[in-house]
């Protein structure tokens, strides 16, 4: 499953209440009024060989102090989306490494890299937070300021948190927990699950962008079968309704239809590299001519 998109997207839309809600220190610091600007570029520079995906969540962002006293600092958030803890002492290592990497590639603009971290694992015990390497006198060590997923469920003021806060990281939050109980489950169980969270959202009446970042972020993290999908989208509708929020789109729209749509995409893209007619493909697709003759140019 894509939780690295899902949680991507979550620090891309929603990067000053995700600031908030899980580095409260750093949110203060930051003026937002000047805006922010994603890295990826960074990103995959210094990860030629494709380490960062299915497993990491790595997002570079670009920000601005209130205080002016550097021209930006870059923030490294790494994130470890499967619930899988590394092996001993190789996440403060790839932390420490990409850091520097991203610093000496930008030495010269007087970058300064900030590295935090979110785990999603379900062990407690597990928070490498610092790289240290310490003999004859060297030292070199990198504290990295670190959440845990799973602290909001075993620490009681997290807890608390968690049921009062207005900030929509809870429900972020929320979800993430909900999935390590549903790890097993039927899929009836998956959908009642996913039916007690979305209602959760409507019922804060969060501005139009972050619903449809929480709902998109619930439906990668807890996958349903296409008619299950299909009857908890009639419900959308219904509670869309009662809320008068028709503006967010349906969750047949925002999950299934992307799918499907995806899906045609990958069909045309093999098509046009065996040569078959357009005409062909758009009636075997039902993809609009645009998007094929964009398609074509990109495949040849």
């Amino acid at each position: 499953t894509d939780y690295d998109s899902a949680w991507k997207e979550v620090i891309e839309r929603l990067f000053e209440p995700f600031t908030k809600f899980f580095f409260p220190d750093i949110h203060k610091d930051i003026d937002f009024s000047k805006g922010i600007e994603t890295l990826d570029s960074q990103l995959r520079d210094i990860t030629p060989y494709g380490k960062v995906g299915k497993r990491y969540a790595d997002e570079l962002v670009k920000v601005h102090l209130k205080d002016g006293s550097q021209a930006c600092v870059w923030v490294f958030i790494h994130i470890e989306v499967q619930g899988t803890r590394e092996k001993k002492g190789k996440f403060p290592e790839r932390a420490y490494i990409y850091n520097y990497r991203i610093f000496d590639k930008n030495i010269e603009k007087g970058v300064k890299v900030i590295s935090v971290a979110i785990l999603t694992d379900e062990d407690e015990n597990y928070r490498p937070n610092e790289y240290l390497v310490k003999q004859w006198g060297f030292e070199l060590r990198m504290k990295i300021p670190m959440v845990k997923i799973i602290d909001y469920k075993i620490k009681k003021k997290l807890r608390k948190l968690l049921e009062t806060s207005t900030n929509p990281m809870a429900m972020i939050v929320k979800a993430q927990l909900k999935s390590y109980e549903l790890k097993k489950a039927a899929n009836e169980q998956k959908s009642s699950v996913k039916w007690e969270l979305i209602p959760q959202c409507y019922a804060k009446k969060y501005p139009k962008e972050e619903i449809r970042v929480l709902l998109k972020f619930i439906d990668w993290l807890i996958r349903l079968p296409e008619g299950l999908a299909i009857q908890l989208s009639k419900k959308i509708v219904s509670l869309e309704e009662e809320y008068k929020m028709p503006y967010v789109t349906s969750w047949e729209r925002l999950g299934i239809k992307e799918g499907k749509k995806a899906g045609k995409l990958e069909t045309a893209r093999e098509l046009l590299r065996y040569g078959v007619d357009m005409e062909i493909i758009i009636k075997s697709t039902g993809l609009p001519g645009k998007e094929i003759e964009a398609l074509k140019t990109a495949v040849s």
